[in-house]
């Protein structure tokens, strides 16, 4: 998970009011698929969709996966989820690009999760890497707090599931085989940092 520097959102004038509809929706139906992006503006899901892919370069904010779009299918993510903190839906501050396998996160939710976008998050404060697996884990010289933060992290959002490890491993292949790499034209950041050292 690469640092996130959050902007400002046009959200702001409308979550507190656009979350209290869909908790009403949500508490009548329980159905989370009545859930729906309103527009304000002239703005709506395509512009969110904009400023979170330009918050952090067309990545995945949690896999860092890229580029999100025709290649890897881009979501929302919503942090807090939606069925259970229904008020947050629409707020800024917990909706993130987020490509489909970090989306299987569903409806779990854990207080000590990973926020990319805090002030204090570093990837290098909470996570290792195994580099002959290409595996996350847990920094060790991490407070137990801090460890287990990144265990969550990883569990929920499936970080060593699905083959990212290895495609991981293979990122940094084509990273450092290339001429003159642009970072941000790759996957996986974190790892093609450390590992180029």
């Amino acid at each position: 998970m690469e640092k996130i520097n959050r902007t400002e959102a046009w959200l702001k004038e409308k979550w507190p009011e656009w979350g209290k509809k869909w908790q009403s929706k949500y508490e009548s139906t329980q159905k989370s698929s009545d859930f729906q992006w309103y527009r304000n503006k002239k703005k709506g899901y395509n512009e969110l969709v904009q400023e979170l892919s330009e918050m952090t370069h067309e990545h995945c904010s949690f896999c860092d996966a890229y580029p999100m779009g025709k290649r890897i299918p881009h979501t929302i993510e919503h942090f807090k989820p939606k069925t259970k903190f229904p008020l947050l839906a629409y707020q800024w501050d917990n909706l993130f690009l987020c490509c489909g396998i970090c989306q299987k996160k569903g409806d779990s939710f854990d207080e000590n999760l990973l926020k990319p976008d805090e002030e204090n998050y570093d990837f290098e404060k909470y996570f290792d890497i195994k580099w002959d697996t290409g595996e996350l884990i847990p920094n060790a010289d991490a407070s137990e707090k801090d460890q287990r933060k990144a265990e969550i992290t990883i569990q929920l959002y499936k970080l060593n599931e699905y083959g990212k490890p290895n495609d991981r491993i293979e990122e940094l292949k084509k990273f450092n085989d290339s001429h003159s790499p642009e970072i941000d034209s790759f996957s996986y950041r974190f790892f093609l940092k450390a590992g180029s050292l």
